[in-house]
């Protein structure tokens, strides 16, 4: 077996940069008194009926953070829910019998009861609750002096209370040194906890705080099937934790390691959730319009694209693109395909297609590029594509651009961008011809 280190594999045609998106700026709200949650927040643009209702809860979590038994309830629930991140489902949470401290309090706050904190939730899509920052996690007892910081959408503005109720400003780029509860749309797999049986809490003050939950070996996806001759002379790659053993690597495309500058994701979010997304056309004669034709990350459709990157450093070996699956595109398609990188903000490995500004960013960030592309025909080497299917999709990007998820680059070969990075193949070019970080892609055929 014989793998290619990319060299070629990229096409890249300028053409003319578009002007970086400016990310949206932070505006305050200001609720009209420390304890009565019932007044609209003002703001220079009138927020949705959703934005207010997600306001009022967040006061109403935050007052609540003034209650001790509230608090150790609520830290000692974070501490078992069996996420990295200790990640509670809000309204579940609350309907649920451990939630009780926390719904009573939130419910003596308001003139209606448990039925108008329902009724406030009911009109807000799922939230989860947590704390996203990790010294905040695993170093909070449960003691008073709680921030609570709520948004809705990525680009709209941060809302944050204490427990006095009373709205603070916070800077979205750097996160306050008080322990600060996040409320936020649900991103998480509720239905997919990692297991008791191979995961432990780490940093958790011997219990007293919440902690961070981690996996206590790699990830299957950074292990690699073995064939009979599995421990063989160690010709094309090995199996991750073997030993030393090596074996046979099923052919296909793999990424090897991944680092990541910026992964879009402020620090009231937690951490990022990096996926790889193979996109190309989906009609010969439709260049125009693509599709998702593969997804690797934490939570993927087939198993052998599974890998967990939470922060700017990824290693190990997970299949991005199977042989099957290129074989089966080459077939059908001349232009090439993409690999990109995207922070996910939705149902994993799914490019919700909701209507938003981030479509004239991805627009700008592929077009102020140009065309890339990897091409791979039977019984050749990587080599250069025209790609024009990427000048025109981006150019006339179709409604499945429109999505929450934040485009973080795309994969260029790095001798064509100018970049040397020792044991790399690819560079990952962001929005404006920004670098925002590199790639090992491997394909093994």
């Amino acid at each position: 077996m014989k793998h290619t280190y990319g060299e070629g594999a990229l096409v890249l045609a300028s053409l003319a940069a578009f002007a970086a998106c400016a990310d949206p700026a932070s505006r305050t709200v200001a609720p009209s008194s420390s304890r009565e949650i019932v007044a609209e927040p003002a703001s220079a643009v009138a927020p949705s009926e959703e934005r207010v209702a997600l306001t009022k809860i967040a006061r109403l979590v935050a007052v609540a953070m003034d209650n001790e038994p509230a608090r150790q309830h609520l830290k000692r629930d974070m501490r078992t829910a069996p996420f990295r991140e200790h990640k509670l489902e809000l309204k579940s949470y609350l309907q649920s019998k451990d939630g009780r401290a926390l719904l009573d309090r939130m419910a003596a706050l308001t003139s209606g009861g448990e039925t108008a904190v329902f009724g406030t939730l009911a009109g807000i899509r799922p939230l989860e609750l947590y704390m996203p920052v990790a010294k905040h996690r695993e170093s909070w007892t449960g003691k008073a002096d709680v921030l609570v910081v709520s948004q809705l959408d990525q680009w709209t503005s941060i809302v944050a209370f204490n427990e006095a109720g009373k709205e603070v400003t916070l800077d979205r780029n750097v996160a306050p040194a008080q322990p600060t509860l996040s409320i936020v749309p649900v991103e998480t797999r509720f239905d997919q906890p990692m297991p008791a049986s191979t995961s432990r809490n780490a940093r958790d003050q011997n219990g007293s705080a919440i902690g961070t939950l981690e996996p206590m070996q790699l990830r299957s996806s950074s292990v690699i099937a073995c064939d009979a001759e599995c421990g063989g002379d160690g010709g094309g790659g090995g199996a991750v934790g073997g030993g030393g053993s090596s074996g046979t690597i099923p052919p296909g495309i793999y990424l090897e390691f991944s680092r990541i500058l910026d992964a879009k994701e402020p620090w009231f979010r937690g951490d990022p959730e990096i996926e790889v997304h193979i996109q190309g056309p989906y009609m010969g004669n439709a260049p125009t319009y693509a599709e998702d034709l593969s997804c690797s990350g934490e939570h993927p459709y087939d198993w052998r694209k599974a890998f967990d990157q939470n922060d700017g450093f990824w290693s190990g070996r997970v299949l991005l693109f199977a042989e099957d699956e290129v074989q089966a595109f080459i077939q059908k398609f001349s232009d090439g395909f993409h690999v990109m990188f995207w922070e996910d903000d939705n149902q994993p490995c799914t490019l919700k297609l909701d209507a938003n500004p981030l479509a004239d960013f991805v627009r700008s960030a592929a077009t102020s590029f140009g065309t890339v592309a990897l091409k791979l025909l039977p019984g050749a080497q990587w080599r250069l594509v025209a790609g024009a299917f990427v000048a025109m999709m981006f150019s006339n990007p179709g409604s499945w651009l429109t999505t929450n998820d934040d485009f973080l680059g795309v994969a260029v070969d790095q001798a064509a961008a100018g970049n040397v990075y020792p044991d790399n193949t690819h560079v990952i070019i962001g929005d404006g011809k920004v670098l925002n970080g590199r790639a090992n892609i491997v394909y093994y055929h």
